[in-house]
């Protein structure tokens, strides 16, 4: 008999981290228990992780079989347990997973091969783990095949997708590369060590040298030259309603040089 299993109603489902240890059950019996017991809360929202098929074995004791996976539960699994501080999400705007380190507390780059290789990795797990017999064929092998991995992290893409703006200026959330580790410098820059003067003239060459020195001091890499006047052109207009001006003289070089004009830096003490 095929069956799919009410992982929304389970007990397993119902476990909190704070739970003492008395009340989990002692032994997994079936795939879909293991996934509960891993993932309650992907297996709340997506259901059961198998279609099952029930019987018995040939001792006449009950068995459950799985027998389809349930590619959206299964791939919801892989954006990790958030209770642990585990989360892997999608970045559709440049095509890149992303996972979440809580050592650095910063999202890494990674690829769909890895999390392919993940996925089988937690199959293996479930079938090593799971006592009934009747499950290792599938487990262990059918549903670690190449196409089904791969159907699993295609179908992440959409359901761990992140919004545009995930790590945006403004965004809570940080990677390790990324153009707007040096957009949300330059707001820091511009508001801390720029101050507005009347009748002062601060010059690109200026500031590109002040911020790759400010940047030296959080160890982050310098930004290149060709880069920096567009963001930092974009951000002091943003905050001081200032526009870079190219007619602005040098009084020694007698010479025309591009920067603001009612702009300087701040002075250290």
């Amino acid at each position: 008999m095929l069956t799919l299993a009410n992982s929304a109603n389970t007990k397993l489902d119902l476990r909190t981290l704070g739970d003492p240890k008395p009340t989990w059950p002692t032994e997994i019996k079936t795939a879909t228990e293991w996934f509960c017991r891993m993932f309650p809360t992907q297996t709340k929202v997506f259901g059961s992780p198998f279609l099952e098929e029930s019987g018995l074995d040939s001792l006449g004791l009950t068995i459950s079989i799985p027998v389809v996976p349930n590619i959206d539960c299964l791939a919801a699994c892989l954006g990790g347990d958030q209770r642990l501080g585990h989360r892997v999400i999608y970045y559709a705007k440049e095509l890149q997973f992303y996972y979440y380190d809580p050592v650095d507390q910063m999202y890494h780059a990674t690829t769909s091969e890895k999390l392919e290789n993940f996925y089988r990795a937690l199959m293996a797990r479930c079938a090593a783990e799971v006592k009934n017999s009747g499950h290792i064929l599938n487990t262990f092998y059918t549903f670690r095949s190449d196409d089904v991995a791969k159907a699993v992290v295609k179908r992440a893409r959409s359901l761990l997708a992140a919004s545009e703006d995930f790590f945006g200026v403004k965004s809570p959330y940080a990677r390790t590369v990324g153009p707007e580790i040096h957009q949300r410098l330059a707001l820091v820059f511009a508001e801390r060590l720029l101050q507005p003067c009347a009748g002062s003239i601060l010059t690109i060459g200026q500031t590109f040298e002040l911020f790759n020195q400010f940047a030296a001091t959080k160890d982050m890499p310098a930004i290149k030259r060709c880069d920096f006047k567009s963001l930092m052109g974009e951000t002091i207009r943003e905050i001081y309603d200032l526009g870079v001006r190219n007619d602005l003289m040098n009084v020694e070089t007698h010479k025309q040089q591009c920067g603001w004009l009612g702009l300087r830096p701040v002075a250290v003490p």
